[in-house]
């Protein structure tokens, strides 16, 4: 696999935990409520960017888990899409 394309698969695998955690945090934390009532829920209220933050924790142990294993682009990609996450965090925080 070429260099370029573990940086990608780094990148969405970063995005895809950060999304499928912060889903699993709302479900645990809210029983009762379907997967389609999380969106709902996160586009009427304030609470996604501290979800959104909680689940960067498994995007940091998904990095150490690759540079363990001398995956390096793969790493970069994880901690290219924590970055995004964390950008998109303190814009919905601070401007939303």
């Amino acid at each position: 696999m070429s260099a370029r394309s573990q940086l990608w698969l780094g990148l969405g695998m970063g995005l895809f935990t950060a999304f499928i955690v912060s889903l699993v945090v709302f479900l645990r934390t809210n029983p009762g409520l379907s997967a389609s009532d999380y969106f709902n829920f996160f586009v009427y209220s304030k609470l996604l960017s501290g979800i959104l933050s909680v689940s960067l924790i498994a995007n940091l142990a998904l990095f150490y888990l690759f540079l363990k294993f001398d995956k390096d682009q793969i790493s970069k990609g994880v901690l290219a899409a924590t970055v995004i996450v964390g950008i998109l965090i303190f814009i919905m925080k601070f401007f939303l």
